[in-house]
């Protein structure tokens, strides 16, 4: 894949930070696109429905691997600047954002023609991303929109990142987001994208933004008691809890036990997680039968 030299990249990486040149008007939009990230299945993870990801700190993964999406519906994106942070020490962002593309995973993003640039922040344990257009469309004005050959933008991710869990994590609840307000000083760059209308005016927004959640506990999903099993005794156990919370009662789970109990991640413990826990003991025992 053809490169873009590296002062190429930072000058666009430096133009795109900024409102758009005056050659270009600017439009009024109400639209702004949706930038979330999904995490890759592994057999050391559970992806939970909606789609949190649940780790075992007896059975840690070395990393997870969590794509970058973007959803824009209007196709209009020109630029796209997302900065990707941590903020717990126990889940790094170990390395820079990698282009499927480039490793061989097909992508209907064609970045050999468009600038990708990514830089990590190991103090702030922070990714800064930016794909932006080419420096002759961008000096001439003819802007092309973010090149895409698919029905949708979020049918594929615009990057992926490793992001490693530290062996010392305690059960708890994290999360990587997008930031959209700077944090760690004043001049900290935020997700931006670039919307471009049919007449060529430019608009820089700030698109929806979703989170990634993880939970970790010192035991499976659902394995409440941690004997090593999944079945009608941890149901027991989750329906009794419930019990007492309904009575406005003082909690008896401890935080690891809540964690593994709350299987469908609704910050609730309830009938609705021993069910979950019923049915996959139903499933296990059906296939050992």
């Amino acid at each position: 894949m053809n490169k873009i030299p590296v002062f190429m990249t930072t000058a666009m990486l430096a133009l795109s930070a900024l409102t758009p040149f005056s050659a270009m008007a600017e439009s009024e939009v109400d639209y702004v696109p949706v930038m979330y990230f999904s995490v890759e299945d592994n057999d050391k993870i559970s992806i939970l429905p909606n789609g949190t990801v649940y780790i075992n700190s007896q059975d840690m993964p070395d990393s997870v691997r969590v794509n970058v999406y973007i959803r824009d519906d209007s196709k209009s994106c020109w630029t796209v600047s997302p900065k990707v942070k941590s903020a717990d020490i126990y889940i790094k962002l170990s390395e820079k954002a990698i282009d499927p593309a480039e490793v061989g995973e097909n992508s209907p993003y064609d970045f050999s023609e468009y600038g990708f640039y990514n830089t990590i922040d190991t103090d702030y344990n922070t990714l800064n991303m930016s794909f932006t257009a080419p420096m002759s469309d961008m000096l001439s004005g003819n802007i092309k929109r973010l090149p895409t050959n698919s029905d949708a933008t979020d049918d594929y991710p615009l990057a992926y990142f490793n992001a490693s869990v530290d062996s010392e994590i305690q059960s708890g609840k994290y999360r990587i987001y997008f930031l959209t307000e700077p944090e760690d000083d004043e001049n900290q760059r935020t997700t931006q994208v670039s919307l471009l209308d049919d007449d060529g005016n430019s608009v820089t927004v700030t698109p929806e933004v979703r989170e990634q959640k993880i939970v970790v506990s010192d035991r499976m999903l659902g394995d409440v008691n941690n004997d090593g099993y999944v079945d009608t005794v941890d149901a027991a156990a989750i329906l009794m809890e419930y019990a007492k919370l309904s009575a406005q009662k003082e909690p008896s789970f401890e935080p690891a036990q809540n964690i593994s109990a709350d299987v469908n991640d609704d910050g609730l413990v309830d009938t609705v997680d021993a069910a979950a826990v019923l049915m996959e003991y139903a499933k296990n025992a059906a296939q050992i039968s």
